[in-house]
């Protein structure tokens, strides 16, 4: 990268409102909200069975795969981005280089033992 341009404030405020719309996403597919629409499918007795069937299988695959890729990406994003800025304040933009690469594996992956070991604390 040739040149870096950043606006702490406004890179603040960014990461703090994805951080809080990353909280609210992990939230959504709950036990109590999948058993509420479970509970809602008992009505039909062996006619509504087969809907059941389908909804759960439907619901594992979006939260076990699709789910966890999005709060994956969102994590890596917001890690990435954190640890690139303060490294850039800092004045080490080797370091800033190498946090945006993790951030693209960490989003992959969903390992985030990189920015585990290697990243800023919050102090």
């Amino acid at each position: 990268m040739s040149q870096w341009k950043m606006e702490p404030v406004q890179l603040s405020t960014t990461l703090t409102e994805t951080g809080t719309a990353y909280e609210s996403l992990l939230g959504i597919f709950t036990e109590e909200s999948i058993t509420t629409i479970f509970s809602g499918l008992t009505w039909g007795g062996g006619f509504t069975a087969c809907v059941s069937s389908a909804l759960n299988e439907v619901l594992n695959e979006q939260q076990n795969v699709n789910v966890k890729k999005i709060a994956n990406h969102i994590g890596a994003g917001v890690s990435g981005v954190g640890n690139s800025a303060r490294a850039l304040q800092a004045g080490n933009e080797d370091m800033a280089a190498t946090f945006q690469t993790q951030m693209s594996t960490a989003a992959s992956t969903g390992d985030f033992s990189y920015f585990e070991k290697h990243g800023y604390k919050a102090e």
